[in-house]
């Protein structure tokens, strides 16, 4: 089936976006590791961590990060990116899989509009929607694909999606395995890694 220009235009800026989004979060966790006086340890603080504005302990770790501000920015600003080039590959990605990115982007959102130290529950929920949700949208873009493009790359989407959702469960129910700073690495690694394929493959095919 032959697209049209508007649609694969449409993908392409989708992809684009999603790659922006990826490289701005990126850049947000990187400049708040590295303002002086943070204390972040990556097998044992969780990313949400460096949004906490105040120097404290908590469940076992210590957490300071005085960038935390422009953290929630930096964090808010991707969760918006990635939602609105995420609805742009619907064409590409089918409703479930473009709409679970675009379901991660609102859970950054509400992450960033709510870090953990103060509003727990709240930013706890806007986590699952980062990372259960989308993971959950990858394993089914893989096991039932709605569109033709999704019918390669299944093997791999599937296999980063269930090593994320195994995590997502493995970090909840006791005894842990692994840190939980490791395992939210391990869960984040594997969904970026899925979106980077799945938009250079948009960008790639468009070049060609």
């Amino acid at each position: 089936m032959t697209r049209s220009p508007v649609s694969t235009r449409r993908s392409v800026l989708g992809a684009a976006g999603v790659l922006t989004a990826m490289l701005l979060f990126a850049v947000t966790v990187g400049a708040a590791i590295h303002t002086s006086g943070t204390t972040f340890v990556w097998s044992v603080n969780m990313i949400s961590d460096l949004g906490d504005g105040a120097c404290r302990p908590r469940d076992g770790r210590w957490i300071c990060s005085p960038g935390s501000a422009a953290f929630n920015v930096g964090l808010l600003l991707t969760g918006v990116l990635l939602g609105v080039a995420a609805l742009c590959l619907t064409a590409r990605w089918g409703r479930w899989l473009a709409g679970s990115v675009a379901v991660m982007g609102l859970g950054l959102v509400v992450a960033a509009v709510f870090p953990a130290g103060d509003t727990g529950a709240v930013h706890l929920a806007g986590v699952i929607l980062a990372l259960v949700v989308p993971a959950g949208g990858l394993l089914l873009s893989a096991v039932r694909p709605e569109t033709s493009w999704l019918r390669r790359g299944r093997r791999t989407r599937g296999t980063l999606a269930t090593v994320a959702l195994l995590f997502c469960a493995e970090n909840r129910i006791p005894p842990a395995l692994v840190q939980e700073g490791t395992g939210q690495i391990i869960i984040v690694s594997c969904l970026l890694l899925a979106l980077l394929v799945e938009s250079v493959r948009v960008l790639a095919t468009r070049s060609g």
